[in-house]
């Protein structure tokens, strides 16, 4: 219930559109129990007492109240509508927030479709909760107490015979839903489990295919439907003993109405007309009756969804603002890492004790056998994560020190696996930059040697890249992600492996546009092609977490280490067999 109370308190700018549909609402029951009344006048002192003259006046009445009841079904439907479409967007949109708020560290733990299943499922659900459930909550509240009360004032024996079943109802209705609100909560988990194992077998259908796993993934998916098919059949059962109850309870108040109201028209204590709507407005205090127990089933399931919402809302972020950060008036892009350690887990580590200074304008290049820790490394110059010990600094400031806004600003990133968003050619590579323009977007396109191939596009620059860019190849995605990074006019750059899918003429061509473009920017270079990095300005070699060389090219030949038996395995000739050192090539 704090939940539904901190969801209201949240919404409070919307009271603008529910109170005026909570009056609308109120009214619609109120002419509703206006229409019996008026049937009886027209029975008991039109049709049977035989008065022509009050005829038409009767039934203008009544069909006013009809009209008027249309009118307001009218107005409030598209009004409800809007509400609850408004609830649901802004739900989506603090759940996204959320997801761009929290480190990557999430990411890496929560798959994506478990993620994915508070939009799809549990927004709407919420959002619904307070559009439609309360307001229809309210309304059947009112019915139920005026309907009740306008019944005793028309025949109060009649109404106390049949007013005594709904109290017993209610607490066979409160014993039936209990359960509800846990069975409701499983599903929707379920469910959540099952979008997460459909998202990961689209995404990985090539490696399904190519190892033959198909009857494997299929029984997994197989077993989690059944599951939620158990789930929801539970519900279902529930739900069902919630609908017969009321179709017994409709049967039994029907009886007792007619069979005691037959009777008092018979002695002469009660009119047709009053029989007539007494019926009739039972009716209408019964399905107001029924939708409680119904709205009672739909709370249950909306706090279920708001238990999920809200324990990832409340999540607290590993990497955020420190109070009292502030932009920096200038920065030249000098980074510096003091002892710094790091791990993805408290129980192990990544980096250790990690210290080099990249001086402002220079290209840094981190090389070393996979898992030594380099792309980590430039994460922490992101901040997608924080160390554990140490420092990294930018101008000799602290980057905790800064805005996140602010320092991600200043850098470009060009990653590994290269992401292309399902838009056209020009939207990917303006996405480097808010308001770039079609000639910087072209000269960012050259300058990664992309634009020969965009030119042969069907649309040029306007050309769909589909899903994940599955149009192109890797190296053309690569060249594009590439560009976008240019266009971005970065103070550092982050290249992990920008040459790794690029032929060899590809690859000389970025290399001397790189090399143009990274003038007056601090740029990091990951590679294993060493043939990437010969120009760097200096090389840092990792290996264990740990940077064990650093010089130049020439100056790591030179020391006779890692780097050099790196560069002997891609480069030094063989004899019989067995590679020769690059001192004596």
């Amino acid at each position: 219930m704090r939940y539904l109370l901190r969801y209201l308190s949240e919404n409070r700018k919307l009271w603008r559109v529910w109170l005026p549909l909570l009056v609308l609402s109120a009214c619609t029951p109120l002419l509703a129990i206006s229409i019996p009344v008026v049937e009886k006048r027209l029975i008991d002192g039109v049709l049977l007492a035989r008065r022509m003259d009050l005829l038409p006046g009767t039934l203008a009445l009544y069909g006013l109240l009809w009209l008027l009841t249309s009118v307001i079904g009218l107005i409030a439907g598209p009004m409800q509508v809007y509400l609850n479409e408004r609830l649901s967007m802004d739900l989506r949109q603090r759940l996204f927030a959320q997801c761009e708020r929290l480190s990557l560290a999430f990411a890496r733990r929560e798959h994506t479709g478990r993620t994915l299943a508070l939009f799809v499922n549990d927004a709407p659900s919420l959002a619904s909760l307070f559009s439609s459930t309360l307001l229809g909550g309210v309304s059947s509240l009112i019915a139920i107490v005026v309907g009740i009360f306008v019944m005793f004032r028309l025949n109060w024996q009649l109404s106390l015979a049949a007013g005594i079943i709904p109290p017993i109802v209610a607490i066979l209705a409160a014993i039936v839903t209990r359960p509800l609100r846990p069975a409701a909560r499983r599903a929707q988990e379920k469910a959540a489990e099952l979008t997460e194992r459909l998202q990961e077998n689209l995404a990985g259908l090539r490696e399904v295919v190519a190892f033959g796993r198909g009857r494997l993934q299929h029984t997994l998916l197989s077993t989690t439907l059944m599951e939620l098919l158990r789930l929801r059949m539970r519900v279902a059962y529930i739900d069902t003993a919630i609908g017969a109850g009321q179709s017994v309870f409709s049967l039994t108040v029907s009886l007792v109405i007619v069979g005691y109201g037959g009777y008092l028209v018979l002695r002469g204590e009660t009119t047709i007309g009053t029989l007539v709507a007494i019926r009739t407005l039972f009716t209408y205090v019964f399905q107001p009756a029924g939708q409680l127990v119904g709205l009672a089933s739909s709370i249950q399931k909306g706090l279920g969804s708001a238990d999920r919402i809200y324990a990832f809302l409340d999540r607290e972020p590993q990497v955020k603002d420190l109070a009292g950060s502030r932009a920096s008036c200038e920065m030249v892009g000098e980074v510096a890492f003091e002892g710094v350690s790091f791990g993805y887990s408290s129980d192990s580590r990544v980096l250790h004790d990690v210290s080099f200074v990249a001086r402002a304008g220079e290209t840094v290049a981190l090389v070393g056998p996979s898992g030594a820790g380099k792309s980590t490394l430039v994460s922490l110059i992101a901040r997608f994560y924080d160390p554990q010990e140490g420092r990294v600094l930018i101008d000799g400031r602290d980057i905790r020190e800064l805005p996140l806004d602010e320092l991600r600003s200043r850098i470009a990133i060009v990653f590994q696996d290269t992401f292309l968003f399902a838009t056209t050619v020009r939207e990917n590579i303006a996405f480097g930059r808010e308001g770039a323009t079609e000639e910087e977007i072209i000269a960012a396109a050259k300058a990664a040697n992309a634009w020969e191939f965009i030119q042969q596009l069907p649309d040029g620059l306007d050309t769909l890249v589909g899903e994940r860019g599955v149009r192109f190849s890797e190296g053309q995605k690569q060249r594009l992600a590439i560009a976008r990074a240019l266009l971005r006019k970065p103070l550092i750059l982050i290249l992990d492996e920008p040459t790794s899918a690029l032929d060899a003429r590809s690859e000389h061509l970025l290399q001397e546009a790189l090399e143009n473009l990274m003038r007056g920017c601090t740029a990091f270079v990951i590679a294993h092609r060493l043939a990437t990095v010969q120009r760097a300005d200096r090389i840092l070699v990792m290996e264990g977490g740990r940077i064990v060389e650093q010089g130049t090219h020439h100056e790591l030949l030179e020391q006779g280490g890692l780097y050099q038996e790196l560069f002997d395995l891609q480069f030094a000739p063989r004899v019989d067999g067995q590679r020769l050192p690059a001192a004596l090539t």
